[in-house]
């Protein structure tokens, strides 16, 4: 490997607490591109105390970097499948606009399957937007399944103020 290539290699590491500030700034980033930029409502004191002051913590998860940069990262939690037992779950997989086809995304994926059998894990799930092509290709390469047309599965979410009005006993009328 010559020096610029040992210059423009891809390293991928635990998540820091000093990292929060760069991430909160990536998850900004993605929520733009999915054409949400309203929608992160939370702030990098947020992520320093669900990451890594709550006990379990709410989150794990792998920054890549280039050249001392924060180039992408993965943002994680540990889920369990009543199917096949111990699961993570990808909140967000976001590589820097200029760093993508550039190996980050595979480099942080290799890194979380690498995680991920070391736990005893069967299975990595998340979701990604229909019409963000890029994206479904990088996956497709992956081997990754479509649950929607595999399973004929939706995703299906309760925003806070459904899930106060649940508890409460407040469901909707039947459709």
């Amino acid at each position: 490997m010559s020096s610029s290539e040992a210059d423009d290699a891809v390293s991928v590491r635990a998540m820091r607490r000093d990292d929060m500030p760069a991430v909160h700034r990536m998850i900004h980033e993605l929520a733009a591109f999915e054409g949400m930029p309203r929608g992160p409502q939370l702030s990098v004191r947020d992520l320093i105390e669900d990451g890594f002051e709550s006990s379990p913590s709410w989150f794990f998860g792998l920054v890549a970097e280039r050249r001392g940069a924060v180039a992408g990262y993965a943002l994680c939690s540990r889920a369990y499948s009543s199917w096949t037992r111990r699961a993570f779950y990808v909140e967000d997989l976001y590589v820097a606009p200029e760093q993508r086809a550039r190996g980050v995304g595979g480099a942080l994926m290799r890194e979380l399957c690498q995680m991920a059998l070391a736990a005893g894990v069967h299975r990595v799930d998340w979701h990604v937007l229909a019409d963000n092509a890029g994206a479904l290709r990088f996956y497709a390469r992956l081997g990754a399944r479509d649950l929607a047309a595999s399973e004929g599965r939706a995703a299906l979410r309760l925003d806070r103020e459904r899930i106060e009005a649940v508890a409460r006993g407040a469901l909707l009328p039947a459709p």
